[in-house]
């Protein structure tokens, strides 16, 4: 069993604390490479990846009955059978939650751009007051259909799939960002499972502030025990030197005296 004293849980626990899962990945490869792990460092450039890219987000989830509603990103969404005010110019946006973890928002932009039967464009205000968010725990599945619509899913209890998000991304890049989100999944998923399930469950009761106060708890214990470490050196290298001819003796009273500490 890993030692709670070890600088490992250490930086796991410092992963919770302040600035959350998402601040730690993306902290750990751009100022300490030599922390991260490969795995992590393809995570974090899925979030730069997906950190403020623009999307055509489908407010009112996707019409699954009608495929091709939307060809590419510069096309109008009066090509397909939903109403251009449903097809939203938004941007995304990565968050960490007190009470549910790393968190994407997909936040409308101010203006929205139509087209009009003679190919005229023009600039609209739309409504930026709401912000659709998912909680990237409750992602499991990312699908990428009809070229350009990438579907956010979890699963219902029945084992079917239901759409958490939907969304159309640049044709030339919608791979890229599907394979970003399934990164992004796979990183929290492995990144929960690693986390011990009494911190779990106080993730859940109690938020981040709980979790920073536990581990401000071990970080000090380790700082204690690497004090009386060096004590107990300096204590042992002080004996030896004023021993003279008497090392063994001098290396026993070190030992009883560490034994004490």
């Amino acid at each position: 069993e890993r030692p709670k004293t070890s600088s490992f849980f250490i930086l796991s626990s410092l992963d919770r604390m302040i600035g959350g899962p998402l601040f730690m990945l993306h902290w750990r490869g751009t100022v300490c490479p030599c922390l991260e792990k490969s795995e992590d460092g393809a995570a974090r450039q899925a979030l730069q990846m997906l950190s403020g890219l623009e999307v055509k987000w489908l407010r009112k989830g996707r019409d699954k009955g009608v495929g091709g509603l939307v060809s590419s990103w510069f096309q109008s969404a009066k090509k397909g059978t939903i109403p251009t005010a449903d097809v939203v110019n938004s941007r995304l946006k990565w968050v960490d939650k007190d009470d549910g973890g790393p968190e994407l928002q997909i936040k409308p932009k101010a203006t929205q751009q139509s087209i009009d039967d003679n190919g005229e464009i023009t600039l609209k205000k739309q409504s930026s007051g709401y912000i659709k968010t998912v909680r990237l725990k409750d992602l499991e599945r990312v699908e990428l259909q009809d070229e350009t619509l990438i579907v956010l899913q979890s699963e219902n209890e029945n084992g079917s799939m239901k759409d958490l998000a939907s969304m159309h991304v640049d044709t030339n890049i919608a791979p890229q960002v599907k394979e970003a989100f399934t990164l992004m999944l796979e990183w929290d998923g492995r990144r929960r499972a690693a986390i011990p399930e009494e911190d779990r469950e106080l993730d859940e009761k109690q938020g981040i502030k709980a979790r920073a106060q536990k581990a401000a708890h071990f970080a000090r214990r380790e700082i204690e025990l690497q004090t009386q470490r060096r004590e107990r050196e300096k204590r042992k290298a002080h004996l030896v030197t004023n021993a003279g001819g008497l090392k063994y003796t001098a290396l026993a009273m070190a030992a009883r005296a560490a034994s004490e500490v």
